[in-house]
């Protein structure tokens, strides 16, 4: 079965970006790419918790055993799940004599906007202050695909926000911004290549919803519940989870081939 192709291609119209394009933006890029580092350093076992400060007690997990967040399919899903748009300038935060955050870069291209208003709900702990992410690439999907676009998920070490939406861009490919707002406790740099939002691609689908309160679906569900006990641990990654793929294959002009 082929590939389904997400096509990017760059906004800049300056001849000077595809002569050297480090000094401009950079690429989506895998989201598998940027694993943090707190994830890569968590060990597969370990009692993270206090057990005195769980209520109710339980430090060993649905299954007894003490397996850590690093098992956990599901949360190393959602890590590298799409496609990441990472920072393409250092981004220098500062207060201004009001406390509110000033922001400036080196760089040819325009990384953010500062929004006149703000409609939204602004998130707990954050400057009241509705910026913007500038995305300097168009995004195809084929036909029938939306994009949704959100925060780094499970991210919550980055020092903003970013909110969430859905785009079908099987059918709009314009450069959007993507709406952030600042945490209030952070001055300093963020790096050039910080994840700013990841971009998961979605099937566009109509769906009903159907409860089930009959027994022999009740029970059917506890039987499958129980068969987690042939493992001590991990059953959903040794016997239900599937590997999902979000390559980057051949650019148009470029020799590299899947990574």
């Amino acid at each position: 079965m082929d590939d389904l192709i997400i096509k990017f291609t760059p906004a800049i119209t300056d001849n000077n970006f595809f002569v050297n394009k480090d000094n401009y933006v950079s690429e989506p890029e895998p989201s598998v790419n940027f694993l943090p580092d707190w994830y890569r350093r968590l060990s597969r076992f370990q009692k993270s918790n206090n057990i005195s400060k769980l209520h109710p007690v339980n430090n060993m997990g649905t299954d007894g055993s003490a397996a850590s967040t690093k098992l956990c399919m599901p949360f190393l899903d959602t890590l590298t799940s799409g496609y990441i748009f990472s920072l393409d300038y250092d981004l220098h935060v500062d207060l201004d004599p009001q406390g509110f955050p000033t922001l400036s870069w080196e760089g040819d291209s325009m990384i953010v906007d500062k929004r006149s208003m703000i409609d939204v709900a602004v998130p707990t702990f954050h400057h009241p202050l509705h910026f913007g992410w500038k995305v300097n690439w168009y995004c195809e999907t084929p036909p029938g695909y939306s994009m949704l676009i959100t925060h780094p998920f499970n991210r919550h070490d980055l020092p903003f926000t970013t909110l969430s939406g859905i785009i079908d861009t099987d059918k709009w490919h314009a450069p959007v911004f993507t709406a952030f707002f600042l945490k209030r406790n952070f001055i300093g740099t963020i790096p050039k290549g910080t994840p700013i939002f990841q971009m998961v691609p979605i099937k566009r689908e109509s769906w009903n919803m159907e409860v089930d309160y009959t027994i022999d679906s009740i029970e059917l569900n506890k039987v499958k519940e129980e068969r987690r006990r042939i493992s001590i641990f991990a059953y959903y990654k040794n016997y239900i989870w599937q590997r999902k793929q979000y390559r980057k294959g051949i650019s148009n002009g470029d020799e590299s081939i899947f990574k």
